[in-house]
């Protein structure tokens, strides 16, 4: 096309000068390298176009447990991927493929992998998105990993902690947040702050491990990394899925020595159960727990003054914010008006995601998915990247193996610790984010 307008141009000028009856060969020449440079000008602008696509709209493949066991949490994930959606759109949308507005197309997994790989099917093959996201449930992550791979489609993990996701060498799929080293590593770290702020030895440890995928992943980590940081680990215990009763559990706990249980348990209905237990049997250990249904809103209305004083992985919690400014607290807030709570955990790991894709779409100016999916390994954000405002990490990088050996994990992802205190889970860990205000309760009070 550029040759084609170079020569249409060319020609139409020396037609023009003919019937002036132009016959000097210096306006000749003159006139030519004229008509070259416009056409050169308008080449230029073509490929300057070129750089970036231009389209109306990328179309985000949204998958998540909309009903099932899961479905609060999932909605809960829904408000984070619609706020951020809104929020980058009102920004100018992708301003390397001319403003392009971002737009979720919903799927429910329901928790079951094989409703998992039937949706994200569709939402290929049907929807035709652009790029995938979602997960909240490390079974679902691992089953449509495949599809995801075969059709070159990124998938950004907005929350899915098994270690066996980003181990078995597939390239298309990325985790910007947490998984279950970095979650075992959080508990690890509010333990050793204890110890260093007030010489309390914390050891001791019992983990309570349901019997999924998701589970059983977090039981084998966390006992390799506690003992690893010295922590004995008296009681490894699993349990059935939607357990009825943990009555023989927590006498083992009180029998054992356990200074500190881990319960690592997805169901709402089986956690409620295990702290309530927790207390009638009078059970001081304190609680690590591992995030999930522990850090949602529901939860402490569920518990009441139960919950008071229990640890939790909580890896988006906005106890971060004060220290990131103004701008951040703002955001944050909005978010507050539309949907009346906090951002939490769950809105806020989606956040994460649609940030991370935000800004390799920028890099990449393109939805193509092996260039889409080079920009995303290669990426290398800096906290203070404007990507990075609402994210609790020190970095964003893909292209390096992580200490557990998975690839196209956030080298600088890492679990937040929070902690239940005066009606609210306030982020306790790591001190370094928390701009030198941590509300962290200790000793933790005890049942007389």
């Amino acid at each position: 096309m550029k040759k084609i307008l170079c020569v249409t141009l060319c020609a139409a000028m020396l037609m023009n000068l003919a019937g002036c009856a132009v016959n000097t060969a210096d306006q000749t020449t003159a006139a030519q390298t004229e008509a070259a440079e416009a056409a050169d000008t308008q080449a230029a602008a073509e490929e300057g176009t070129a750089e970036g696509e231009t389209v109306d709209t990328i179309k985000i493949g949204v998958i998540l447990p909309l009903s099932g066991t899961s479905a609060y949490q999932g909605n809960l994930n829904r408000e984070g991927y619609e706020y951020a959606i809104e929020y980058y759109n009102s920004k100018g949308g992708i301003k390397s493929m001319g403003g392009a507005k971002l737009e979720a197309v919903y799927a429910d997994h329901t928790g079951v992998p094989e409703v998992g790989t039937t949706e994200v099917e569709r939402l290929i093959n049907v929807e035709n998105v652009d790029i995938l996201t979602g997960g909240n449930s490390s079974t679902v992550l691992l089953a449509v990993q495949p599809i995801v791979e075969r059709y070159q489609i990124p998938f950004m993990i907005n929350q899915g902690s098994s270690l066996s996701i980003l181990s078995q060498g597939y390239t298309y799929m990325f985790n910007p947040s947490n998984d279950a080293r970095t979650n075992v590593e959080g508990l690890i770290g509010v333990c050793e702050m204890v110890e260093e702020k007030y010489g309390d030895v914390i050891d001791g440890i019992g983990l309570i491990m349901e019997n999924t995928e998701w589970g059983q992943s977090q039981k084998d980590v966390f006992q390799q990394y506690f003992e690893a940081a010295g922590k004995e680990v008296v009681l490894n215990e699993v349990v059935e899925l939607g357990a009825t009763d943990f009555s023989s559990q927590i006498l083992k706990i009180k029998n054992s020595g356990v200074k500190f249980v881990v319960p690592c348990l997805s169901s709402f209905n089986d956690a409620v159960l295990f702290v309530r237990q927790m207390k009638e049997y009078d059970c001081n250990a304190g609680i690590l727990a591992s995030g999930g249904v522990f850090v949602v809103p529901e939860f402490a209305e569920a518990l009441g003054d139960d919950i008071n004083y229990i640890f939790s992985t909580d890896t988006w919690n906005p106890g971060f914010l004060q220290a990131k400014g103004e701008e951040a607290l703002e955001i944050h807030q909005g978010y507050v008006d539309k949907y009346g709570h906090v951002m939490g955990e769950n809105a806020g790991m989606s956040w994460i995601a649609i940030s991370v894709l935000v800004a390799a779409l920028e890099e990449a100016g393109t939805v193509d998915g092996p260039t889409l999916r080079d920009t995303i390994y290669n990426m290398d954000l800096s906290e203070d990247s404007e990507y990075m405002l609402m994210v609790p990490f020190h970095g964003m990088k893909f292209n390096e193996v992580d200490p557990s050996g998975c690839t196209n994990h956030n080298i600088y992802g890492l679990s937040c610790i929070s902690q239940y205190i005066d009606g609210a889970w306030q982020c306790v860990w790591p001190d370094d984010i928390l701009g030198g205000n941590n509300p962290l309760v200790w000793p933790i009070p005890t049942s007389e």
